[in-house]
């Protein structure tokens, strides 16, 4: 099984790349793996790895899904916070999604708020469970 988490529109929304890393995660034992800086930035990227074994979950979605990198830290959600104040509409409703691909049976859990609220306790709450989806009110 692999991990995914999604941003979900009802309007195309600009790729992002964020320039701030975030702290490496701790090594474990004697071998250490360097992975690039890419993979420790907030970022806004095309859903292309997982979008076939995402559809196989049958879940209904925004129609315009973005793979998002993304940590439950106040650097991260203050960052999405930015990002969804910039590029989206007051009043919208965009889809964050946590969620576990492979061969299991699928059921989401929903969380709903609004985008001032997002923060780094929200985020925890999105990762809490395998299959999330949070509903945020620009």
């Amino acid at each position: 099984m692999s991990r995914v988490i999604l941003l979900a529109a009802d309007h195309p929304l600009p790729y992002y790349q964020s320039d701030i890393q975030r702290p490496s995660p701790p090594s474990r034992g004697p071998i250490v793996v360097i992975l690039p800086p890419e993979l420790y930035c907030f970022s806004v990227q095309p859903h292309r790895d997982y979008r076939i074994a995402v559809e196989e979950l049958g879940l209904e979605m925004k129609p315009h899904q973005y793979e998002l990198n993304l940590d439950a830290t106040e650097q991260d959600a203050q960052q999405l916070r930015d990002y969804l104040t910039q590029h989206g509409r007051p009043g919208e409703q965009v889809e964050l999604w946590n969620l576990w691909v492979g061969d299991m049976n699928v059921r989401a859990f929903h969380l709903e708020g609004p985008l001032r609220d997002l923060d780094k306790e929200a985020l925890e709450q999105l990762f809490e469970k395998d299959q999330t989806c949070m509903t945020i009110t620009i």
